[in-house]
């Protein structure tokens, strides 16, 4: 136990399996568990250890499968290009044709919860279910949701674009607790997992791209995902939310309702990190969702 009382995240992830797969692109997975398959998709900037808290936990049940996406964590570096979320879409059809997976659930965070719909979108028979946590991407119907403003993401590229400049404990950290409720709540050993990732001058520089391209308001957001395009999401569909995230539990239950079969959960007291800030409440609720087949979760739900 560390001195703020939580496991570590070596700890956490003990009987996980760590390898590089694919034929297209060079993928780092973790994987554990048996079952149908749960894949974990992470956010701008984060890579498989995001999902720490939850792969054990999860994979009780299911065979459960985290990657880092294409130039983050210890994926590859090379290849970047603007048109973003076709090759993540495509690194997803890679992981599972490499590790013969048919269809598989798929949760994402963030900017992973754009590309599990995007996902879903474009390849449907591939999804049995989503759960699409404090999601990016997503943009409705002016005037859909009462009140609703888009944050400007583009104020965070200044010091997003530092800290891979600089990537101090201090610096990294500072950007990592923008996205929690509480600061206190950040270990130190998520902090030093990201700094060391940073300090690799492969990673930071196309990073640094990505991130300019993602905040910048550039190529990626030709991909946005409208209403009128998640109505053609027929898998079951858990949003999972934040009651502190930047963008309202409005928005959550507004995609809810969108979705041909989809539910809405508020974890209280969380911000956009919701699978780390909220564990065992996320843990508990995803696994209900998909161990129902998408017909209810232990907790609060939309129509």
């Amino acid at each position: 136990m560390t001195a703020k009382g939580v496991t570590s995240l070596w700890v956490d992830l003990l009987g996980a399996e760590t390898r590089f797969v694919g034929t297209r692109y060079r993928t780092r997975i973790v994987e554990a568990g048996q079952g149908p398959v749960l894949l974990l998709l992470h956010g701008t900037g984060g890579h498989l250890e995001n999902y720490a808290r939850n792969i054990m936990p999860l994979a009780e049940n299911f065979r459960v499968i985290a990657f880092d996406f294409l130039w983050h964590g210890l994926s590859q570096t090379e290849g970047f290009d603007i048109d973003i979320m076709p090759l993540l879409t495509d690194q997803v059809v890679d992981v599972m044709d490499t590790l013969g997976i048919e269809r598989a659930a798929i949760e994402g965070q963030s900017l992973g919860g754009w590309v599990a719909m995007q996902f879903a979108l474009r390849h449907p028979a591939r999804v049995t279910q989503l759960v699409l946590t404090t999601t990016m991407g997503y943009a409705p119907d002016a005037g859909a949701i009462p009140g609703y403003i888009e944050p400007d993401w583009s104020a965070n590229l200044k010091t997003s674009l530092e800290v891979l400049q600089n990537p101090s404990f201090e610096n990294v950290r500072t950007r990592m607790v923008r996205i929690l409720a509480k600061p206190s709540r950040l270990t130190d050993e998520a902090v030093r997992i990201r700094q060391a990732l940073y300090q690799r001058p492969a990673l930071a520089e196309v990073q640094a791209r990505f991130i300019a391209e993602y905040l910048g308001g550039g190529l990626v957001w030709k991909d946005v995902v409208t209403d009128a395009m998640a109505r053609q999401i027929a898998a079951p569909t858990l949003v999972y939310w934040g009651g502190q995230n930047r963008t309202p539990p409005a928005l959550g239950e507004h995609i809810a309702r969108q979705v041909q079969n989809g539910q809405f959960h508020c974890a209280a007291d969380t911000g956009h990190w919701a699978q780390f800030e909220s564990a065992e409440e996320h843990n508990r609720v995803v696994t209900a969702f998909l161990r129902s087949g998408g017909t209810h979760v232990n907790g609060p739900m939309a129509a």
